[in-house]
């Protein structure tokens, strides 16, 4: 069985800011398939989103280390982790960048409007996968 979870920020705002639903309970175990991100206003710059399961970025690290020229010395970069919407588009859809992780049955899933970019009235809609087995016998 399918099942999506949709969190919506209506107000604009520049900063990060959980979504709503604050979160929600999974109370099975699931794979992650797709995130569909909508914006009413089109961002100026990149919208950026992150979803947690439980505290950790459902989405694989992107920060890429490097080595210092001068020095030689290698650098770690922060993590990036975050969906993007690209500017002047509406709309986007993302699969694949996920981590490799099942989200586990007894967690909290919510999202975060990492930056808006400008945009405004952002729905994202996460859909998941129930993982064989573990639907309930009638």
């Amino acid at each position: 069985m399918n099942r999506v979870l949709i969190f919506h920020h209506h107000e604009y705002t520049a900063n990060s800011v959980r979504m709503a639903p604050a979160a929600y309970y999974l109370e099975k175990d699931y794979n992650k398939v797709a995130v569909r991100i909508y914006a009413e206003r089109v961002p100026q710059r990149d919208a950026k989103i992150d979803i947690f399961d439980d505290g950790v970025s459902i989405f694989k690290n992107r920060a890429v280390d490097g080595i210092n020229r001068t020095t030689g010395v290698r650098t770690s970069a922060p993590a990036v982790t975050e969906a993007i919407l690209s500017k002047d588009n509406n709309a986007a859809e993302i699969a694949g960048d996920f981590t490799d992780d099942v989200i586990a049955g007894d967690s909290w899933v919510h999202c975060n409007l990492v930056d808006a970019g400008g945009g405004k009235n952002f729905t994202v809609q996460l859909e998941l996968e129930e993982l064989e087995g573990e639907s309930e016998s009638l």
